[in-house]
């Protein structure tokens, strides 16, 4: 398990930018699953980081949900990167990982970091979308 922790570690270190202030972070079992509502305040953008380690192949299914909104997104296990979400600042949302079922064995880590506005990429809301 310790192993899995630090290759989580690393694949969340690989897309932390320069500018970021960690404001929540945690890790839960493959067979807990994930859901967690966090609070962004303010107007500052935010980042949310997800990396799953498991000893065998597994693709997880991250929910986002401020309000009515949702948008789905596959979090393979094992990337060397972590998969990063662009969360504008407002009022709080949820992160959601269905528990896997059976004897699995595996990690979700997770970080939720503020960001200067020169990191956000592509779209500044990973939950609403945006249109190309």
């Amino acid at each position: 398990m310790e192993e899995a922790m630090q290759r989580a570690a690393r694949a969340l270190d690989a897309v932390e930018s320069k500018s970021v202030f960690r404001e929540d972070s945690g890790t839960a079992n493959l067979i807990e699953g994930l859901n967690r509502t966090l609070t962004t305040k303010g107007r500052k953008p935010y980042t949310f980081a997800i990396s799953c380690q498991a000893p065998s192949a597994h693709t997880l299914t991250l929910t986002l949900r401020r309000g009515d909104t949702t948008s789905e997104w596959d979090v393979a296990c094992g990337d060397r990167e972590a998969d990063q979400f662009d969360i504008p600042g407002g009022t709080p949302f949820t992160a959601r990982v269905t528990p896997v079922s059976g004897q699995v064995e595996g990690i979700i880590s997770w970080r939720l970091d503020t960001v200067g506005a020169e990191d956000v990429q592509d779209c500044a809301d990973d939950i609403t979308g945006c249109e190309s």
